[in-house]
């Protein structure tokens, strides 16, 4: 059934507001490094920022491939501004959020991101990001036609799922919990003639596949800390590729 009330008042995220592929708040590690001279990722937090590399055992716990399709960039960082938390410091008093992600980006409104998002210093509740994606799909100026589900996918569970209509691109956002880490797939696929649903629905069972099987792979962190402390150096072994095979 569709839901379009943000599930508590307060500011929509502005920076979220349109649901594109190369999100770059804190949940999608898309495109270049965008880290300014001040960025660190030590130390007292005072500026947003990220970079390939900032926080690497973030980074593997995101998938580098999808059936053989090497991630166009694959980066990592942290928000500690009102304005890129949005949601997350207006409704719930987050003051730092560590991320990292990666994205195919298939140009026309097409591709994936896929990401993980934590907080410092304990677990991230994953109902907060579910409302952080549901309030920026509603405040939206080209979003419509938003429902939101819980449908189960292999390995992740019961997820929180969220589809919408952004211009000429149909994208899906599925949200789950792993450990103390909020796990986020993002599918987008170009409106047009020969645009299938099916085709859709089979590249989001695809992506949510890879980030499960890079979950196992990486191993989740212990509650209650970031898994930049969990991992040395940020180790991992390399994720396998997933077992579904790839829309055509």
């Amino acid at each position: 059934m569709a839901d379009r009330r943000p599930p508590a008042p307060g500011r929509a995220p502005r920076n979220a507001a349109p649901l594109a592929l190369l999100l770059v708040v804190a949940a999608i590690g898309g495109g270049c490094g965008l880290a300014g001279p001040s960025f660190s990722t030590d130390g007292p937090c005072v500026v947003d920022g990220r970079a390939p590399g900032a926080y690497p055992a973030l980074e593997a716990q995101i998938p580098r491939t999808i059936a053989g399709r090497a991630a166009t960039s694959v980066d990592s960082g942290r928000n500690c501004t009102d304005k890129a938390l949005g949601w997350f410091s207006s409704n719930h008093d987050v003051h730092e959020l560590h991320f990292a992600g990666a994205t195919w980006d298939e140009g026309n409104g097409s591709g994936v991101s896929i990401a993980v998002l934590a907080l410092p210093d304990k677990p991230l509740p994953v109902t907060w990001a579910e409302e952080f994606y549901q309030a920026g799909a509603i405040a939206g100026k080209h979003t419509g036609n938003i429902e939101t589900s819980h449908p189960t996918y292999p390995g992740a569970g019961t997820v929180y799922r969220l589809d919408t209509l952004n211009d000429l691109s149909f994208q899906t956002v599925v949200v789950w919990p792993d450990g103390p880490l909020a796990r986020v797939v993002i599918v987008a696929t170009q409106v047009g003639p020969t645009a299938s649903k099916t085709v859709h629905d089979g590249r989001v069972a695809e992506a949510v596949g890879a980030a499960v099987l890079a979950s196992e792979a990486a191993g989740a962190s212990p509650a209650g800390g970031s898994p930049d402390d969990a991992t040395p150096g940020g180790a991992s072994p390399a994720p396998s590729e997933p077992v579904l095979p790839s829309p055509t």
